[in-house]
């Protein structure tokens, strides 16, 4: 049974998928965009918060942690509200209230109004963001369907270096002396033209047997992944007192009552938040773990190379920005090339993807050995390049393969499980490979040495995608 708003067809027959044009991809690539450029422009511009309202370091680490806190959490639910009132009409709501939490933010008087409004955008960005994946699953036919995943797997990488681009430059320029501000005022603009553009362009899609929001696997969720975040983004600006050891604890026992509550409901014939036989499936699995394990070192990557290069190299925030464009040039290239090469190696692709981002890393790392503190970002272009081209080719091949394997009835959960890993994994990142670069830093090689040692377990993890990523499918199964 599909579980898309069909046309009836003429004279019996299969139904037939509503489709949309490219005005309609851009639309929907443009609203997820949003969701992830806001994740990261705030980084380079946090220096300018702190000094506009006068707060410590730690007290701004929430305009970033809360965001990606509150998205993490109400992903899944996103998804389900997606499934069940209409995709597109969930995409406006989410649009619209992205929006006006983004005036919110670039009107605030104070860190408090800032971090309340951060919140707002990272409830709307969770309603938002599932329905892309879902709507493209539900409303394209192949070979359009594989095409436009691939250009939205690169819409994450990519939208993370236009974000840090956009921050140094906003930061730089101080628009009309508004300092941070315009980072977030140019949502709203942005913000108007989606929900336009979704409505003139973007077909209504359904689940034709929509699923029950599951209320009491939402509250574990919420807990478990709040649980765990918090003091993964906070612990390492206060020291990891004791509540944040506690909170950990509270996420591995409230993790492990979920499952076993999810599992309970799915036993009993009610569809749970978090279907156990969709992460039962060998290719979900293997491929939430691939996905996972590449945006942690992402997002850990990304967040260093911002803090090491103005911090411990001299750049300034436009030039740390700017060594991000060639990233997002071959993030963009591959994604336009990854199609066709999906089309002919399947998940090989994912191989060559990870054998280019290896590559464009050990670029990275040897210019940092001869020239630190000296690197400037041209002589960093051809590896960033190729670190896009890499991320351009691996990401698209994951979400195409796990996407695959997932139900046409489980489209919205299975999706907004894919996004809050992918969300989740880069807070982690962020987190994990934060503090190993503030560790390595405080020792005798400073942040150089940190910076390498960063980079280097980017590089193990691309590495490994490399070798063993044709085991990403399960060919015991086919769908």
């Amino acid at each position: 049974m599909s579980n898309v708003a069909t046309k009836a067809p003429p004279s019996g027959g299969a139904a037939v998928r509503p489709g949309f044009g490219a005005f309609g991809q851009a639309t929907l690539l443009i609203a997820a965009a949003l969701t992830t450029v806001d994740a990261f422009i705030v980084n380079v511009a946090l220096p300018s918060i702190q000094d506009s309202f006068h707060v410590s370091a730690s007290a701004s680490q929430f305009v970033v942690s809360c965001y990606g806190i509150t998205y993490a959490v109400l992903l899944v639910l996103g998804g389900r509200f997606g499934d069940r009132y209409g995709r597109r009409r969930i995409i406006q709501i989410g649009i619209a209230g992205f929006t006006a939490a983004s005036l919110l933010c670039g009107l605030a008087p104070n860190i408090e109004v800032l971090v309340g409004a951060r919140v707002l955008q990272g409830a709307a960005a969770a309603l938002l963001l599932p329905q892309v994946l879902s709507t493209i699953q539900a409303a394209l036919e192949e070979p359009a369907k594989t095409r436009a995943v691939s250009y939205y797997g690169a819409i994450g990488g990519l939208s993370a270096a236009v974000g840090q681009l956009l921050g140094g430059l906003f930061v730089w320029a101080d628009v009309a002396g508004l300092g941070w501000r315009p980072i977030f005022l140019v949502n709203v603009p942005l913000g108007v033209l989606a929900v336009i553009g979704t409505k003139l362009w973007v077909p209504e899609t359904r689940a034709s047997a929509p699923q029950g929001a599951d209320l009491t696997g939402t509250a574990l969720f919420g807990t478990a992944v709040l649980a765990l975040l918090i003091p993964l983004s906070v612990g390492r600006q206060t020291h990891w007192p004791l509540w944040c050891w506690a909170l950990l604890a509270v996420a591995v026992a409230v993790g492990a009552v979920l499952w076993r509550y999810e599992r309970k409901v799915e036993s009993s014939g009610v569809v749970p938040l978090i279907a156990p036989s969709l992460l039962r499936q060998g290719t979900m699995r293997r491929g939430l773990l691939v996905l996972g394990s590449g945006f942690l070192a992402f997002g850990g990557f990304i967040f260093v190379f911002a803090l090491a290069l103005q911090g411990g190299n001299g750049m300034s925030a436009f030039e740390s920005g700017l060594s991000m464009a060639p990233m997002a040039l071959g993030q963009f290239l591959a994604a336009l090339r990854a199609p066709k090469m999906i089309g002919k190696i399947g998940v090989r692709t994912l191989q060559v993807g990870g054998a280019v981002q290896a590559a464009g890393l050990l670029c990275l790392i040897g210019p940092a050995l001869l020239w630190w503190p000296h690197v400037r970002f041209y002589e960093l272009m051809v590896g960033m390049f190729l670190i896009g081209v890499g991320n351009g080719l691996f990401v698209p091949t994951v979400y195409r393969t796990v996407l695959s394997s997932i139900p046409p009835n489980q489209i919205g959960a299975g999706s907004g499980i894919v996004t809050t890993t992918q969300q989740t994994t880069l807070a982690l990142g962020v987190a994990l490979l934060g503090a190993v670069y503030v560790g390595v830093s405080g020792q005798s090689g400073g942040m150089r040495l940190g910076f390498v040692v960063v980079s280097a377990v980017f590089l193990a993890v691309a590495a490994l995608f490399a070798l063993f990523g044709r085991h990403l499918q399960d060919t015991r199964s086919t769908r």
